[in-house]
Order: C-alpha cells, then structure tokens, then sequence
C-alpha cells in the first residue's frame, strides 16, 4: 500500500510532465490532506469537492472563490445525442462566471469524438494546446494520443473525448504553463461530466490521469493501487489510468501498464485483439 508522501509524489510528477507549475488548495483540502498524513492507509473520500491526492503547495496570491453549488440534475433539449449535447455545450460556455469560478479562463473546450461512442476517455482539464485547437488531447499529448488510438485499431471519430473541467484553469502571468483543478472546481464540473455521460450512454469510461481517477473513484488510493480492476461510476464501467501526457516521458514498464488497462478496456468492449496488440511493450 502506498504512503500517502508517495501518492503526492507521484502526482507532482505527472503533473510536471503536463507543464503545470502549481496547483491551488484550499483549506478544505489542507485539512483533508493533514488527516490523510496521519493514516496508515488511504480513506475514500465522500465527495468530489475534497478531492484527493492534491500537492501541499498554495500557489503565490491566491484568490478566493465564492462557489455556487451546481444544480443537482441538468436538462438538455433535443432529440438525438448531438442536438442534447449541442445544448449542453451552450449551458457551459458561462458555467465558470455563473459558478463563481473566478480562476479559470475563458474558453470553453467542451468535447470531440462519437455521441454513440462505447468508449469514452475521460481527462482532467484542457491544457494550453487544448485551449489553442479547441478540443481535448491536442499538441504532442493529442500526437501521442492518436497513436494509442491507432495501436487499439480506433481513432477519434470512434471514440470520446472529454474532460472533468471544460475551461483550462488560469494562473497569474499564464502563458503554456497548466495547473491542476482545485476541489471546488472538480466539484462544480462533475455533474455536467455526469449529464454528459448519461447522453452519451457508453459502456466503458477510461479516466485518464490521478485527479479523474480519484475523482471518479471517490479514492484517496494512488492509480497503481486503483488500476487492474474495474470500478463503476453511476452505473457504467470504469478503468482507471496515466494521463498520456506522462507517457511522454514515462519508463517502458511504466508504458505497459498504461497498454494493459487499454487492452483491460477492449476485452470489456469484446474488441478484437490480435497477438502481436497483446505483445506490445512486453520486450524493450
């Protein structure tokens, strides 16, 4: 089981690979992180606003936010999945100013890929590529992306793409650098992921990093302890795994992991797998 140190440490490296400098906590998830520290083994958490697994570290002059509570259960209209998600998409471009949200930017990246997708992909917020091209996995992240895809015999217009938090998180003097979500803002974006998902209806979900996977997990558990198994959130599959930003630079061993909840993923799915799919990253 892994220390609770080592849980952060692990997420400060994925974070890093991602180009965000630091991340914003607030007391909440100090006094969350403070109890943490003091158990011999990670505690689930009751809900998304004490999100776990957040670096201790507050950013230089925070601001205070005043968060509005979401509504507990969204409406779209529309016949079809897209026209509802097309509505969706329209109730979220002010989401951050109508919430409060006072640290987040301006552009709304909302999702890409097959309303009647199986698979959907899960990350955690968009970055400053995402931001640029106006949907998720963009940049050398979306590169490397598009060849998971490839190597899983899928691509983009097969699957879907989408994050917990729809507007990058700002940072004073912000250029390419990212940050992570704070708990208020995961909080306040989970039920439209939730509403998007019951549009959408697919049977298996990847959370692709530590924020999505803890948060849909409702886990203090780091994603070694959370991956290799299946977990459900509101009623359908979920796998838990890296952001592929830290596969850029992560170690083999570290590649097949990730290729293992892929192929996890299509056994689920009954997606053909040839032996050579089955071999990948087994042999250096």
């Amino acid at each position: 089981m892994p220390r609770p140190v080592d849980i952060v440490i692990d997420f400060l490296r994925e974070q890093q690979s991602r180009g965000i400098t630091h991340v914003d906590i607030d007391e909440p998830a100090r006094d969350f992180l403070n109890q943490l520290s003091k158990r011999k083994t990670p505690a689930a958490v009751e809900a998304p606003a004490a999100a776990p697994r957040l670096p201790v570290e507050a950013p230089p002059d925070p601001v205070a936010e005043v968060i509005t509570p979401p509504p507990a259960i969204l409406t779209t209209q529309g016949v079809t999945k897209a026209e509802r998600l097309a509505d969706l998409r329209r109730q979220l471009l002010d989401f951050p100013r109508t919430r409060g949200l006072t640290q987040m930017r301006e552009t709304l990246v909302f999702s890409q890929g097959n309303p009647d997708a199986r698979l959907v992909f899960v990350g955690e917020s968009p970055s400053h590529h995402d931001e640029q091209q106006g949907h998720p996995f963009a940049g050398p992240v979306g590169e490397k992306f598009d060849l998971i895809l490839k190597a899983m015999n899928l691509s983009r217009s097969e699957v879907y793409l989408t994050h917990l938090v729809k507007f990058r998180p700002a940072t004073k003097n912000q250029t390419t650098n990212n940050r992570a979500p704070t708990p208020a803002e995961l909080a306040a974006f989970l039920p439209a992921l939730a509403h998007e998902m019951a549009i959408i209806a697919p049977q298996v979900i990847i959370a692709l990093g530590s924020l999505p996977s803890a948060t849909l997990c409702a886990s203090a558990a780091s994603i070694d302890s959370l991956r290799g198994q299946w977990h459900e959130w509101n009623g359908i599959a979920l796998r838990t795994s890296d952001a592929p930003s830290f596969l850029l630079t992560a170690a083999h061993s570290k590649k097949r992991k990730f290729w293992e909840d892929m192929l996890a993923a299509m056994e689920k799915l009954s997606l053909p797998i040839s032996e050579k799919q089955r071999g990948y990253f087994l042999n250096k």
